[in-house]
């Protein structure tokens, strides 16, 4: 079973707008309305590639009910706490012509103590039944920066691996606790060693840095440039297919959920990665966020190239 962390959920709202400026009027007739959010994108990508998942965490208000409503669609298991307010919206602008992407993004509810402490009791009990969990996103109002960590502490007696995909605070913090695997992309990278990373050798470097200090994997995403995973032992620049990019929101996520399931299938280092690279290729070829194709992904996963990288 792989358990999902959904603590911040969110409708994702792209609304396509050619030609967009701040400050103008646009009568919208092209848009998609999905269930988003990191681990929902996460939970979404596992279960179409046929995994078994679990999503925990809060929602709130109509929102959030619509939310997980969506989630059980998929088939995914959920426990999600209901808490005051109302479940935040993600607005995506999407401008086809200038070949940018605006987001207007809401903080949703806040969650206090009361809240956090039935959540972990929750949390504790899934683990029993968890192979993998997911700690992905944003964090809620008055939530701590350092839950991540705490929640890698509390797996750890369990036998569960656990990947961290954040940014920021939360993800240095999280890195303490020495999760399985991290998934910066490489602005998130740059900003963890206070330096710009242009190099393939010197981001292939930092990534197996990172493994020296317990954590067994990095990944660092580069979009249409593929993607570097370090190990203890080893080091790859995964080489993936020009694609027609429609939407690239929710690829990182698509990576994330493609990994996870191959640990789940105990694939090699390898070829989990190659599966994580097509999910992301692939969730690129979509305007939906956190959407792959099965089909698809087994097609894009001849196409992509591991170069090992010497250090």
């Amino acid at each position: 079973m792989i358990t999902t962390i959904v603590l911040n959920p969110a409708v994702d709202k792209i609304y396509f707008v050619d030609n967009f400026e701040a400050g103008g009027l646009y009568r919208i007739d092209d848009t998609l309305i999905s269930a988003g959010g990191k681990g929902i994108n996460v939970a979404r990508v596992a279960r179409i590639l046929g995994e078994s998942v679990a999503a925990l965490g809060f929602k709130a208000g109509q929102t959030g009910t619509w939310l997980e409503n969506q989630l059980l669609m998929l088939g995914v298991e959920t426990d999600l706490i209901e808490v005051e307010g109302e479940s935040r919206t993600n607005n995506n602008i999407i401008d086809r012509t200038r070949n940018t992407e605006t987001e207007v993004l809401e903080v949703g509810p806040s969650i206090f103590p009361e809240n956090l402490d039935r959540f972990i009791e929750i949390y504790e009990r899934k683990l029993k039944t968890s192979d993998l969990v997911i700690l992905s996103g944003g964090l809620p109002q008055r939530v701590s920066c350092d839950i991540y960590r705490t929640m890698i502490e509390i797996a750890r007696p369990y036998g569960v691996k656990t990947i961290l995909d954040a940014s920021g605070e939360v993800l240095r913090l999280g890195m303490e606790a020495r999760p399985y695997m991290i998934k910066p992309n490489l602005r998130e990278l740059c900003t963890l060693v206070n330096r710009e990373l242009k190099d393939i050798g010197d981001i292939a470097k930092v990534c197996r840095d990172i493994t020296a200090g317990g954590i067994k994997v990095v990944i660092a995403s580069m979009g249409e440039n593929g993607a570097v995973i370090a190990s203890e032992d080893k080091c790859y620049l995964a080489r993936v297919p020009e694609i027609k990019a429609v939407n690239t929101i929710g690829s990182g996520d698509s990576m994330v959920a493609g990994f996870a399931a191959g640990l789940s299938r105990q694939y090699s280092l390898e070829d989990s990665f190659l599966l994580a690279s097509a999910c992301a290729v692939n969730n690129a070829q979509y305007a939906k966020i956190g959407v792959v194709d099965k089909i698809s992904v087994k097609e894009l996963v001849k196409k992509i190239s591991l170069e090992s990288i010497k250090l």
